[in-house]
């Protein structure tokens, strides 16, 4: 009240008010971003570099921020402060539960994680126990410290005119922002890194990642959706191919990284033929174009359309299904074919947490997933593993399995960016009216390219070998980025607009071969990603789902290829079928699940059996300390695993697959108690993905 009292005094009050008005609009929402990033970041250093290495990511934040809080601009100055403090520290505790979440599961809260009902329950599950009450505890005491001083700041003469301007300010950035947030990427050269959410965050800011992401949370419903409906196209999606229970082949995809055919490229000329082995396949066995729902990237989406039959053509622009919406049980070909008896695994040289595979694979109902870390010193080509290490590993696990095995397998080596700089060693040799970096660009890939043919040679001879029956489909998951602006592309006239519908089709056209050794099938097919399942359900004589039992009843009518809606009309499909799959779609993956209730049998179960990696770590003894080394005997060894004791990493040395070393630390070594062995593997965000069971070492 003293203050009060001399503030109403002052002569100077007007202008003070206006500068502790300007000074709340402008810091308030700093604190909260602040207070957000600081607790999701863990320290207050890491948010302020966050700041500065990344300022027009922190300045949207910041506005974004300004529009939230200075919405209650028009409230009374006390109100609008309390509601402020509040806000602060609800922030920090979503921050922190952010954090948590990333310790323990490898990625950020999103905003799907409050929309799923019983998962997100889940979520909170897992932090049972695992917020640390010290941070709680900073949160509110600040937060009372905070209320507390509110009571010291000077009443204000309330006229809502004079704070009508900035809170129509407020309440202009967030509708603009909310209507359109994805031209907020567009509008500000925004990078969202849907590949990894914990990248996302870490360059987008929190607050700003959170946001960007809720552009994928809906997909509008079609209109007339209704269990009628649905009943309506399953009572019509018969599949027209006998099905032959006793009749298992292994069934082996490999989506090998941008691989595509140069040689298409007609103006330019190469020394000879860099895809010797797949052109005998093609001449042989069934071929074809598989129209890919991306161009240059985008892995996951062609992924999620093949192991589906699912589309993203009936998704928001740029979604990464994996990432936004897989977040249950989904009927796919791993599901499909483990109810019929197989081995189901997921097989990818590249790390397990890219585009959210290692949670997606569940989901998807894959037995296992064995990811870059679980290969032991694989060879490398360039900075990824090569893909002879892929086939070998593809051959190694068919080999253990008594059952009928599906693999899907996703390679890394021709994974771009390829260099500008020509090649001294290049075999290969590219002629053409083409600029000399893109023809180093050009012959780099090639040569890439060639290696891989390799790669399946290698596979295929390998599988003839076996004496199993097998069928393997080999295809590219889109065209190769061959410069950063279409630059070989444009400079050959392949393609230069997607708008024209050949260049499209040159744009997103991948060369695909069907390789078996029991049919002697041989076919020309051109196909989009979202049909290959049912065509390969149909060759192998295996039971489908709702969704590949309506997609191969499209293919008898001659419809087999979904592409751009700009492009559609000029395909076979018609636009009352494109309902109906639009329809099903919907139903499966965001509505009621009517389809289920029509079918129970296909209603996926939860998969509680999946690993990472193929087969765990195992103790089997450990002697006590000797000049404190531990000595580890046991099975499935790597050299990546490390020793923890007590929970402590301790110095490794790997020696073989059945034996390693740990070396005690002093303060180890001196307990006279039992200590805990346990082997832990971890990838290359610090996650722990695999580890052994403990082994209780007596060390007296």
């Amino acid at each position: 009240m003293l203050l009060q009292r001399i503030s109403n005094h002052n002569p100077n009050f007007k202008c003070h008010t206006r500068f502790l008005n300007l000074s709340l609009i402008t810091c308030l929402p700093l604190s909260m971003l602040l207070a957000l990033e600081t607790a999701y970041r863990g320290a207050f250093p890491s948010a302020l570099s966050w700041m500065i290495n990344y300022p027009k990511q922190f300045l949207v934040s910041y506005i974004l921020m300004f529009g939230f809080i200075n919405f209650f601009y028009i409230l009374h100055r006390k109100l609008y402060l309390v509601i402020g403090v509040l806000l602060i520290s609800l922030l920090s505790i979503i921050g922190l539960i952010s954090r948590q979440k990333l310790v323990l599961r490898g990625e950020p809260l999103l905003p799907w994680d409050l929309i799923l009902g019983k998962e997100a329950l889940n979520i909170t599950k897992n932090f049972s126990g695992a917020i640390e009450i010290i941070p709680l505890l900073y949160i509110g005491v600040s937060a009372i410290v905070l209320l507390a001083f509110i009571r010291l700041i000077p009443r204000e003469t309330f006229s809502w005119q004079k704070k009508l301007a900035t809170f129509t300010l407020s309440l202009a950035v967030l509708v603009s922002f909310s209507t359109e947030i994805l031209s907020l990427e567009r509008t500000f050269s925004l990078r969202q890194i849907n590949w990894s959410q914990k990248l996302n965050y870490d360059e987008n800011g929190m607050f700003l990642g959170f946001i960007l992401n809720t552009a994928y949370l809906t997909v509008d419903k079609p209109k007339d959706y209704e269990q009628e409906l649905v009943k309506e196209i399953m009572d019509n999606t018969e599949p027209a191919y006998a099905v032959d229970p006793d009749f298992k082949p292994n069934i082996i995809f490999v989506m090998s990284e941008a691989f595509w055919d140069p040689t298409l490229l007609n103006e330019i000329s190469f020394s000879e033929d860099p895809l010797p082995y797949f052109r005998s396949l093609q001449n042989d066995y069934t071929s074809g174009m598989m129209l890919s729902p991306v161009y240059g990237g985008g892995t996951a989406n062609t992924e999620f359309e093949v192991l589906t039959g699912l589309s993203t053509q009936f998704l928001p622009k740029g979604v990464i299904p994996y990432v936004e919406y897989v977040r249950k049980p989904i009927v796919a070909l791993p599901a499909i074919l483990k109810k019929q008896g197989y081995t189901t695994t997921a097989i990818h040289t590249y790390d397990n947490w890219f585009y959210g595979r290692n949670n997606v694979y569940k989901n998807l109902t894959f037995d296992k997933f064995i990811s870059k870390e679980f290969f032991d010193q694989p060879e490398y080509y360039g900075q990824y593993i090569r893909d002879t290490e892929l086939s070998k590993r593809i051959l190694e696990e068919i080999k253990k399995t008594e059952k009928p095995d599906f693999v899907y397998a996703i390679s890394m080596q021709a994974h771009g960016p390829y260099s500008t700089e020509e090649n001294p060693d290049k075999l290969i040799e590219v002629s053409g009216n083409i600029s000399p970096s893109s023809k180093a660009i050009l012959a780099n890939y090639t040569q890439t390219i060639s290696d891989v043919d390799q790669s399946l040679k290698l596979l295929i001879e390998g599988l003839e070998q076996l004496n199993e029956p097998s069928i393997v489909v080999f295809f590219g998951d889109h065209l190769p980025m061959l410069g950063t602006n279409f630059d070989v592309y444009s400079e050959a006239n392949f393609f230069r607009d997607e708008l024209n519908y050949q260049d499209y089709l040159n744009m997103y056209s991948v060369p695909f071969v069907v390789w078996d050794n029991y049919s002697g099938n041989k076919e020309e097919l051109r196909i989009s990603a979202n049909f290959l399942s049912s065509y390969i359900l149909e060759r192998t004589k295996k039971t489908g789902s709702p969704t590949t039992d309506f997609l191969n009843s499209l293919t008898q009518n001659g419809s087999n290829v979904l592409i751009s809606e700009h492009h559609q009309m000029r395909e076979a499909i018609s636009q009352k079928e494109i309902d109906q799959y639009q329809l099903l779609q919907y139903d499966l993956l965001f509505g009621n699940e009517y389809a289920y209730l029509l079918q129970p049998d296909h209603k996926p179960q939860p998969n509680n059996d999946y690993v990472l990696g193929d087969g765990r770590a195992i103790i089997v003894n450990a002697t006590p300390p000797n000049t404190s080394v531990i000595e580890i005997q046991g099975e499935h060894f790597l050299h990546d695993h490390k020793v923890y004791v007590n929970g402590q990493l301790v110095h490794t040395d790997f020696e073989n697959p059945t034996y390693m070393t740990a070396s005690l630390p002093e303060r180890l070594n001196s307990l006279s108690e039992p200590l805990d062995i346990q082997i832990k593997l971890t990838d290359s965000m610090g996650n722990v993905i695999s580890e052994s069971n403990t082994f209780k070492l007596d060390t007296f």
